[in-house]
């Protein structure tokens, strides 16, 4: 999969760098996720690329328990999270290090970090979600 030329190619990249990088607006200032060329708020093509800390809420989540597709690199059951980043309500997918299998709360302050999921034969740069201590 060749994510290096969307308009998002520069969240892979920061993801597989260890970064968290989400795209704003240059005129208005909004967070504009997903990424895209124009603002969706202003119209304004511009966009400045900030690097944000991997800290976050759970807005959503469920847990798999039955294999699907393209699924075979991940143990069962695994949680998938919808994390709200902090101080720009942009809502990112990632999976949750949970061991215990823990039932996450909604609003619940997470911390990320840079990991891989490996889907098919490709390496997905991805975050990790673990509960804020």
């Amino acid at each position: 999969m060749n994510r290096a030329d969307g308009a998002d190619a520069l969240y892979w990249e920061g993801l597989a760098a260890g970064r968290l990088m989400l795209p704003r607006c240059d005129q208005c200032h909004r967070w504009m996720w997903p990424a895209g060329r124009r603002c969706g708020a202003c119209g304004t093509i511009g966009v400045q690329w900030i690097e944000r800390p991997m800290k976050a809420r759970v807005y959503s989540w469920t847990r798999t328990w039955h294999r699907f597709g393209l699924t075979e690199g991940l143990d069962l059951p695994f949680t998938t999270i919808v994390a709200e980043v902090e101080d720009c309500a942009v809502r990112l997918l990632g999976r949750l290090d949970d061991p215990d299998r823990i039932d996450p709360v909604i609003g619940e302050p997470l911390i990320g970090r840079p990991a891989e999921t490996i889907v098919g034969d490709d390496r997905i740069p991805t975050i990790l979600w673990s509960r804020a201590a």
